[in-house]
């Protein structure tokens, strides 16, 4: 009987670029690895978006092959940015369950499908499903769509170039696999719209007399002087966290704020540390961002604003 191994694969998207390829396989030979094989697949040759299949496979033992399937992502990942391109190897979540066989018995060869990184047992026969799930899921009929474009272009609304960024963003962040990447888009989206107020006029003076107090600063310090006076300098302004939260309040009301100084708490731990808090489940806060992204632009476009 011949001993066990175990492969890995890593499911990725390509934008931005194409890998000129007339064969549906590249050979990749990376140091201290067996031969990688990466399958493209076009999904849209007018974008230049198209699936990215790596595999390899031969090694003894499912730790093995995990560490070196990490390494080979992270390799992906800063390829794309080497190349200029978008190479997206998601955050390892399962998008698809795995089909079953119809007497309900388990069988390792029908795997689930993974966007990112998953190893799996070196054996034949390996399908992957392809049932998406996890994601919301809007149906559209062919009658809603006509008539909210006709609502929309009878509203005949000119955005500002504010507002046109917000909507770019909130729209591109449903073209993200990754729940960090589609919350932290989200925000942006919000940041894109906020106007940084100046603070209380008593708190300016101070400010002032701080820069010129770190202004007659001079010798060897006098870079970081700069640095400082220019942080001193923008003081003078409320923070962009805190004019967000005043927009999602004039526009959506306290609750709304509140919730959203919340999910802005989360940004920042995500920023910070690459990773939201352990008790935070990003997928559900994504759901609950999009819906209070979604009405904050549709009523900041048309000024609804909530009375105090």
């Amino acid at each position: 009987m011949s001993e066990r191994t175990y492969a890995f694969r890593i499911t990725c998207s390509l934008a931005g670029g194409v890998i000129e390829s007339v064969e549906p396989t590249v050979l990749l030979t990376l140091p201290d690895l067996p031969t990688i094989e990466v399958h493209l697949t076009a999904k849209d040759d007018q974008n230049k978006l198209s699936d990215i299949t790596v595999w390899c496979s031969g090694f003894k033992s499912e730790a093995e092959a995990h560490s070196a399937g990490s390494q080979v992502k992270t390799a992906l990942v800063l390829a794309g940015i080497v190349l200029g391109v978008g190479i997206d190897a998601g955050n390892d979540q399962v998008t698809g369950p795995a089909f079953t066989t119809k007497d309900g018995k388990p069988d390792e060869r029908l795997q689930p499908e993974v966007h990112g990184l998953q190893v799996v047992p070196d054996i034949d026969g390996l399908l992957f499903g392809s049932l998406q799930f996890g994601r919301p899921y809007t149906p559209i009929s062919p009658d809603t769509f006509q008539k909210k474009v006709a609502e929309c272009y009878a509203l005949d609304k000119a955005l500002s170039q504010k507002q046109v960024l917000a909507a770019q963003l909130y729209n591109h962040s449903h073209f993200h696999a990754t729940d960090a990447v589609r919350f932290v888009t989200l925000i942006s989206s919000v940041e894109s719209l906020a106007e940084r107020r100046k603070r209380h006029s008593q708190l300016l003076d101070l400010i002032e007399v701080m820069v010129q107090m770190a202004t007659k600063t001079s010798g060897p310090v006098e870079a970081s002087t700069e640095s400082l006076i220019g942080g001193l300098r923008n003081l003078k302004y409320e923070s962009i966290g805190t004019a967000c939260r005043a927009l999602v309040k004039e526009y959506c009301g306290d609750d709304k704020a509140k919730a959203f100084a919340r999910q802005y708490e989360i940004r920042s731990r995500l920023l910070h540390t690459g990773t939201p808090p352990a008790e935070i489940d990003l997928n559900l806060e994504v759901i609950r961002l999009d819906d209070l992204v979604r009405l904050l632009l549709v009523r900041n476009f048309l000024r609804v604003r909530i009375k105090a």
